[in-house]
């Protein structure tokens, strides 16, 4: 276990990591007392950057009325807390990587990402969260299975064990790696948060998406990323190696107060916003 433990802690070092300037940006975007002059001082320090974020949001994701021709600009329309989660799930799409070395499908797992993604966002729109925190969510599902794209490019024979078990036995991933490996997806996923510095509720999402809290301030993205990545599975958008879809507790319907119904008339237009957001992962 010991040796695990070593060898994981090895390998998050080794994965790519956030630029400074994506730090950077992220603790500007905090800052209550930032202006959106601020934030827009800090992106301009990368023009590629730069333009991507101008790009993105002049997409059909973003559907503004006009087109935006300046970052200033952009901040002041969309507000500092979406354009601050465009930039950092840019720059996370950007630099991780799914090696093929497994029989996990790079592109199948992106496309469950994004599924989640694009989910967690609808799901969070339909329970009424602020407009301005919206993007949050849209990054807790891009990167809820961050765990495992470590598993797949560190730990290449287990990966190939774990899938096989999963596609045999139909039993929860998560219970397939422990006995693997030691170790979860959720729990490598919440030492890679740790290392990038995520905030509480984006650490919950990415550690607790099967068995996720349902109290606490933190709790509410975790219990949505679960409800969302459970209904990409049922609509089978994409592949991240669950062959085992696990029902959502009766304890996150009862603390979302949503039920099955009003999650699928949320989802009913995903594939479409999926489309949109493709561009997030280019």
């Amino acid at each position: 276990m010991e040796q695990v433990i070593k060898k994981v802690k090895d390998s998050i070092d080794k994965m790519p990591t956030l630029s400074p300037l994506t730090h950077k940006i992220i603790q500007v975007a905090n800052d209550r007392k930032s202006s959106a002059q601020d934030l827009t001082d800090v992106i301009q320090l990368d023009p590629v950057l730069t333009a991507k974020v101008i790009k993105m949001v002049n997409s059909a994701y973003f559907g503004l009325p006009q087109k935006v021709k300046s970052l200033k600009q952009t901040i002041v329309m969309l507000g500092i807390n979406t354009v601050k989660n465009v930039a950092l799930s840019s720059s996370f799409a950007g630099n991780v990587r799914i090696k093929e070395k497994t029989k996990l499908s790079a592109n199948d797992f992106w496309q469950h990402s994004l599924g989640v993604a694009v989910a967690s966002k609808m799901i969070a729109k339909e329970l009424g969260v602020d407009p301005k925190f919206l993007e949050e969510y849209f990054i807790a599902g891009l990167i809820h299975d961050i765990g495992k794209v470590l598993i797949n490019n560190f730990f290449t024979e287990e990966m190939n064990q774990i899938l096989e078990i999963s596609s045999e036995k139909k039993i929860p991933i998560i219970d397939i790696e422990k006995q693997v490996l030691k170790l979860s997806h959720e729990e490598i996923g919440i030492a890679i948060g740790k290392k990038w510095n995520f905030e509480a509720p984006l650490l919950f999402a990415v550690g607790k998406h099967h068995t996720p809290a349902t109290a606490g301030s933190a709790a509410i993205m975790s219990m949505i990323v679960c409800v969302a990545d459970t209904f990409v599975k049922i609509l089978q958008i994409g592949f991240s190696g669950n062959h085992k879809v696990e029902p959502v507790s009766e304890e996150v319907w009862n603390a979302l107060q949503i039920n099955e119904e009003k999650v699928f008339s949320a989802l009913s237009t995903i594939n479409e916003e999926i489309e949109k957001a493709k561009l997030f992962l280019k």
